[in-house]
């Protein structure tokens, strides 16, 4: 039983590995891409080692994240064992995060965060929870948003995230409560949020993990609370690679069905207007959970 259940463990870290891979490699195609459509024949003009000068940077970047997240897992195997499964893609190496962030977004980051800042349309006062944080970034201008009598609170599963977004808040002056915690545990009381907001972090879940996810949001939120959740939207044309995109695209009309079930008006839906990125806006009921 003992080997049998083994040998199960390592094909199922297998799948996880490749999975792994696979948003490292989509990541970097998606990058490559967007720097040709950003630049056009500007790589012409300014020659054939600026273009490979880009190409190994984004080779190293890629290489750093997929390696670090796999001796992560792989050195915490034993330690946490069950405890890592059923959570999703947890993704680590926080600073090759933060580097292939500002490649995506050719070092605009700051403006890529506020568009998706006025989605939520945070208000001075109010508290907001940003599940799956990362690094912080959004948390942090999320904080100044709401402004002194507001707060901000972000979770994470990676420990290693959770770190470095404390350490830029302290940098930055500004109290935030960062948590290492899963999206379907949210560490938080009943009723406590103004607004949560998830972004970038739904195809990282499976479908079960998504509704665990939702029903948590709704218990931390406040009655008349918001959710917003953007990620990447389906693409026009089928991929010839599904397994390698078959975890990075998701349909937010299910979402949206998902969402209903689990006691949420959806408010409205629509694309972000940049990198193929879709918002879904959904409010609780002014009764509050049920």
């Amino acid at each position: 039983m003992y080997s049998t259940g083994r040998r199960a463990g390592n094909g199922q870290q297998s799948r996880k590995d490749f999975v792994a891979l696979a948003v490292v490699v989509k990541l970097s195609l998606v990058a490559a891409f967007l720097i040709m459509l950003k630049l056009g024949a500007g790589y012409l003009d300014a020659g054939v080692w600026t273009g490979a000068l880009h190409g190994l940077i984004l080779a190293v970047v890629a290489a750093v994240l997929f390696w670090g997240s796999l001796r992560h897992r792989r050195s915490n195997r034993g330690a946490h064992g069950a405890s890592d499964r059923g959570i999703g893609i947890v993704l680590h190496r926080a600073a090759g995060y933060d580097l292939l962030a500002r490649v995506l977004t050719f070092g605009r980051e700051g403006s890529f965060r506020d568009r998706m800042l006025r989605l939520a349309c945070l208000q001075s006062g109010e508290a907001v929870l940003d599940v799956a944080c990362g690094t912080g970034t959004l948390a942090i201008a999320a904080r100044r948003l709401v402004g002194p009598a507001g707060s901000v609170a972000g979770v994470d599963a990676s420990a290693e995230m959770i770190d470095r977004a404390r350490s830029k808040a302290i940098r930055a002056g500004l109290e935030i409560d960062f948590a290492n915690a899963t999206a379907q545990e949210i560490p938080f009381p009943d009723g406590h949020f103004d607004v949560v907001i998830g972004t970038l972090m739904l195809h990282h879940l499976s479908k079960p993990v998504r509704s665990a996810f939702f029903r948590e949001a709704r218990r931390v939120l406040k009655p008349g609370g918001r959710l917003l959740l953007i990620d990447f939207g389906r693409p026009a044309r089928q991929s010839r690679m599904p397994r390698l995109h078959r975890h990075g695209h998701v349909d937010m009309d299910a979402v949206g069905v998902l969402l209903a079930e689990d006691g949420f008006k959806i408010a409205d839906s629509g694309p972000v207007g940049t990198m193929n990125l879709n918002y879904l806006r959904a409010m609780t009921s002014r009764g509050g959970p049920a």
